[in-house]
Parts: structure tokens; sequence; C-alpha cells
């Protein structure tokens, strides 16, 4: 004779989801930063009209190879050759960052030219 036992299911514990979604949470509010980045102004384009005055324009090759306005530069240099063009009344800096540019030698530049006076900076390049 057979005996038929129906099996039952056990029911789905919530305890040790709550227990996983808890330590998530424990672990992202940890590791998240709420430091505020420093921000890099950067001014777009106008409608209409150029610049009145032609910029000096300043290539950046890669990290080893930069020229402003044709002539080589290092990144050693970029104070006095930013002060210098400041003395002379230019305040219009383009800059184009070539494919093997690294982000934070743009960043350089471009920090560099402000500190020295260049208030205007267009980053240019693909």
């Amino acid at each position: 004779m057979r005996l038929s036992r129906r099996s039952r299911r056990k029911s789905v514990g919530l305890t040790s989801l709550i227990d996983v979604i808890f330590l998530l949470l424990l672990f992202f509010m940890l590791t998240s930063s709420f430091t505020r980045y420093q921000a890099l102004a950067v001014a777009n384009g106008g409608e209409g009209g150029g610049a009145e005055t032609k910029p000096a324009y300043f290539r950046i090759h890669d990290s080893s190879r930069m020229d402003l306005n044709g002539r080589p530069a290092e990144s050693g240099q970029l104070a006095g050759l930013f002060s210098a063009l400041a003395a002379d009344g230019k305040t219009l800096l383009a800059i184009w960052s070539g494919p093997e540019a690294k982000v934070q030698d743009v960043v350089d530049v471009m920090s560099a030219a402000r500190r020295e006076g260049l208030n205007t900076v267009i980053v240019t390049g693909k």
C-alpha cells in the first residue's frame, strides 16, 4: 500500500535578503564621496561675430610635444609663455588637443593659462 505524502514547500525567508540589501546600502554609503570636485570654467562660443583679436594657438600633440604658435614648448615653460602673452595684451588662447593628448595635459594647460591672466580659453580638437 502506498502512502502519498504531499510535500510542503517551505516559505521563502526574507531575512537573508534584507541583510544583503542592508549590507549593500551600507557599503555604497561608506564608499561614496560627497566632496565637490574643483570646477574649471570654460568659455563657450557666443553667437555671431568673430574674435576681436587673433588668438594665440596652443597645440598639445601628446605629453612630450606641445607648441605655441608653431614654436615648440615644454610643460615646464607654460607659466613663462603665458605670462609673456598676457604682457603683450593677448587674452584669447585656442587650445587644440591631438589624438594622443591626455585630458590631464589639457587641464594643466588650461589651469596655467588661467593663472597667468588669460581669461578666455577655447578648447578645440577631436
